[in-house]
């Protein structure tokens, strides 16, 4: 019988958790999925859903509940109000999981990214955690278990399973299995940053690859440059992260995205040089990282993006 999670790539310790359980049929009441965002949390929940549920389709299975959108759920859609509907939903999550299974032996409810819900929709969340009814399986996917974003209580009546970044050969691997070229299919892996949710989504996307080549040209003027030159790159940056902060639309951050660029770049020239010339620009690749990691501390985005681009103007 082939896994039911042979579509996903990497994640092993994850997926082999949820086999075994699978397999023994000792599921948790309730799972928290915890990592970023294209990692494959949801896939993974909905392949899980599947499992749990064989007899129909998941989008026509009455035994499933599933809520992904971006925008936040209502209250209503969470708690048991006899006399109000649903907004979105045929049932709310508490009146869907108090019937008993229809057609299946579970009834299984997906929320995605659970960070949507105020902290006091959280707490009724809360109540349905703690008291479970059995032959029930509720999966929730957070970016993390910050307790800003998912209410410590939440957490605890969950089993975490943490995702992780997918190393970018398998990525390439998977892209390649669906029709993209060799050259097209490691750019884009290296660009995910560990993420093959996000590399299947951009992977027809022209202006991706666009996007990347620009921002390596302008790596490329930085190299040997006037001061002014990688400051201006940096502001330029900085001002994008700014809009792109402001915005509501699902794109990528333009620092993480040119940070990405740029270690392609670094890592092509290191490959390419040898002795104290491969030594500095593999200082900058890992400038690089350490540039990534003040980025996700809250330090000035421009100021870690001057400090690492004024680093490689004094590499050529």
């Amino acid at each position: 019988m082939p896994s039911p999670f042979s579509e996903l790539v990497g994640h092993a310790q994850a997926l082999d958790l949820l086999r075994s359980q699978l397999t023994s049929g000792r599921l948790a009441h309730a799972y928290l999925f915890v990592g970023e965002a294209g990692l494959g949390k949801s896939t993974a929940a909905r392949l899980l859903a599947g499992a749990l549920l064989p007899e129909a389709p998941l989008h026509r299975h009455p035994d499933y509940w599933e809520d992904d959108r971006i925008k936040p759920l209502s209250i209503n859609e969470i708690r048991l109000l006899p006399d109000k509907a649903p907004e979105f939903h045929e049932l709310s999550l508490q009146a869907f999981l108090n019937l008993k299974p229809a057609v299946g032996a579970r009834r299984v409810a997906l929320v995605a990214n659970v960070g949507r819900l105020r902290d006091q929709d959280q707490g009724v969340l809360l109540k349905t955690l703690e008291e479970p009814h059995p032959h029930r399986v509720i999966v929730l996917t957070s970016p993390s278990l910050n307790p800003f974003v998912v209410l410590p209580t939440v957490v605890s009546r969950c089993q975490r399973v943490f995702f992780h970044p997918v190393p970018a050969a398998e990525i390439e691997k998977l892209l390649r299995a669906k029709g993209l070229d060799a050259e097209r299919a490691a750019v884009v892996a290296n660009l995910a940053r560990g993420r093959p949710g996000w590399a299947l989504k951009v992977a027809g996307d022209d202006s991706v690859i666009q996007h990347h080549r620009e921002w390596t040209r302008r790596l490329e003027e930085v190299f040997g440059a006037p001061a002014d030159v990688p400051l201006q790159v940096a502001a330029e940056l900085d001002g994008s992260q700014m809009a792109w902060r402001r915005s509501e639309g699902d794109h990528e951050d333009p620092a993480l995205f040119a940070i990405a660029s740029w270690q392609i770049e670094l890592r092509r020239r290191m490959l390419g040089s040898r002795g104290a010339e491969q030594g500095r620009w593999a200082r900058l690749v890992e400038l690089s990282y350490d540039t990534l990691g003040y980025l996700e501390q809250n330090v000035s985005p421009r100021l870690a993006i001057e400090t690492f681009l004024l680093e490689c103007r004094k590499a050529s």
